[in-house]
Order: structure tokens, then C-alpha cells, then sequence
């Protein structure tokens, strides 16, 4: 069995310290929230950064600062995850410049920002240079149709095919903005399809207060979970979380209620195929 590995995304891009007193923002809060994190549980962190006004940027200086910042402290022991969410405002080339100018161990990119309608072949370009560079991509994905979408390039090879890693998202385009455990049905459904190419691991995250209860269904299903501040900060009870360490704790001690392991962050890279 497979052990599982738990994303600690501690800050989003829109969320600031007016919505969580402890939202971390600046490079060393970032650092420090990580660390918290890796030290509960998390094998991996998803870290966004901001500017002086706490506004999410993609800026390949501060994402520098960051990974230097955790690297000192705890050596390897945490796989950072970039993000290049545009957030309706970057550009796919100032995606890509962040990503090549980081060169991080791993990257999350959104199928519907990097391979917009027309855009296919700049994003298809991105996508094998990342797999020479030596750079994880997980695939975000909002619904069925992106995933239909994203199996669609990688069967006509614009996206490599080598061990990807899937993101299910779960709520963000919701009415109320909440996820709910039967939105995981359909990716599931296109997954186990006979006929679905084999795909590396897949994670889910979800917004609101149900973050909790999908992450454990999707573990027992085999998945893995992303949580943390950027899309909730309530622990299971209802009480808000001091800080996304509190929430891993809380999910860590779930895992191991399951009787199943969790990951360290080497095992997250053997998993994931970064070596």
C-alpha cells in the first residue's frame, strides 16, 4: 500500500492577513508556515507569493527567497510545489518566465490557463520543456470536461505522458463556492475507465468547510489531499484553525485512523517520479 501524501497549501492568491490574522505572506512567514507544516505531516507544500500589498505575483525572486529559506532550515525534507495561477490577470509567456526563471522541483499548472483556446501550442511547449527540465507538473483540473480535455493532448502527445499528476478541484466554480464529496464521482468515473490511459497519483482539494471530509474520501479511494488555508481554515469540528499545520495535524491523525502510512517527502518524489 501506498503511503499518502499530504499538500499543505497555506496561502492561495487571494486570501491576506484581513481574512486569517495568521495567513502567511511575507517570504520568511511563508518559510515558517512551511516548516510548521512539513513538521505535522506534509510531505509536500504549495506555496504562492505576494508583493508588499500581499497581492499574489508570480516572481521568480521571491519564490527563490522562499525555497532557499525552507532548504536551509530543513534540508529536502519538504517537496515545494510553485504555482503559476493567473488569477484572470497573468499571461501564459509570464507563467512560463516564472517557472523557467525558479526551475522548481515541482509546478501546478491549471489545463484551462496554460492550453486556452488557441494557445495549445505554446502550452504544449512548456510542457515537454518541463519534463527536460526535470520539472514535476501536476495538472489542475476544475471538472470531467478538463480532464476529457487534458486526456485529449496527452493522447495526441501534447502533453507528455510520462507520470503526471492530477489535481482534482472540488467547489471552486460551486454557487456556494463549497465543496461536496459527489464532485469527486466524475473525475473518478473518466479515471477507471478501461480505456483511460494509466495517470500518476491524483490529489483533491476543496473549498469550504468540507475540505475534511473530501480529503478522507478521496484517500480511502487511493487518492491524496491538498489542504490547507487557501481554500479553507476550519478544522472538522468547526473551530477555525490556528494555522494549515493545525489542519495537517488533523488529517495526518485521520490517515493513520485509516491505517495507512503518510509520506515523507522522499516518498512523495518516488511517487511522483522526481528524482
Amino acid at each position: 500500500m501506498s503511503p499518502t501524501i499530504l499538500m499543505a497549501a497555506p496561502n492561495g492568491a487571494k486570501k491576506t492577513r484581513s481574512d486569517h490574522p495568521n495567513m502567511p505572506v511575507t517570504v520568511p512567514q511563508i518559510i515558517e508556515e512551511a516548516i510548521a507544516c512539513q513538521k505535522a505531516g506534509a510531505a509536500m507544500a504549495h506555496l504562492h507569493v505576494r508583493d508588499k500589498d500581499q497581492q499574489h505575483v508570480l516572481d521568480a525572486s521571491l519564490y527563490t527567497e522562499v525555497l532557499a529559506g525552507i532548504k536551509e532550515t530543513i534540508g529536502s525534507d519538504l517537496l515545494v510545489q510553485i504555482t503559476t495561477e493567473a488569477v484572470g490577470h497573468f499571461s501564459q509567456q509570464e507563467q512560463v518566465s516564472c517557472v523557467k526563471g525558479v526551475q522548481p522541483e515541482a509546478v501546478s499548472v491549471a489545463l484551462r490557463e496554460m492550453m486556452p483556446d488557441g494557445g495549445e501550442a505554446y502550452g504544449s511547449e512548456f510542457y515537454h520543456w518541463a519534463q527536460e527540465a526535470s520539472v514535476h507538473v501536476q495538472h489542475i483540473l476544475y471538472d470531467a470536461e478538463d480532464f476529457k480535455r487534458f486526456l485529449h493532448f496527452v493522447q495526441k502527445g501534447l502533453i507528455p505522458e510520462n507520470q503526471p499528476s492530477l489535481l482534482f478541484v472540488l467547489g471552486r466554480y460551486a454557487s456556494d463556492n463549497l465543496g461536496k464529496i459527489e464532485e469527486l464521482e466524475p473525475f473518478l468515473k473518466i479515471k477507471q475507465d478501461p480505456e483511460t490511459i494509466d495517470l500518476g497519483p491524483w490529489f483533491i482539494c476543496a473549498f469550504g468547510h468540507n475540505e475534511a471530509r473530501c480529503a478522507s474520501k478521496a484517500i480511502k479511494q487511493g487518492g491524496h489531499a491538498r489542504i490547507g488555508f487557501e481554500n479553507n481554515s476550519l478544522l472538522r469540528s468547526g473551530k477555525e484553525a490556528a494555522s494549515t499545520a493545525e489542519l495537517i495535524t488533523q488529517a495526518r491523525e485521520e490517515v493513520c485512523a485509516m491505517g495507512k502510512t503518510i509520506a515523507t517527502a522522499q516518498d512523495a518524489r518516488e511517487l511522483l517520479g522526481i528524482s
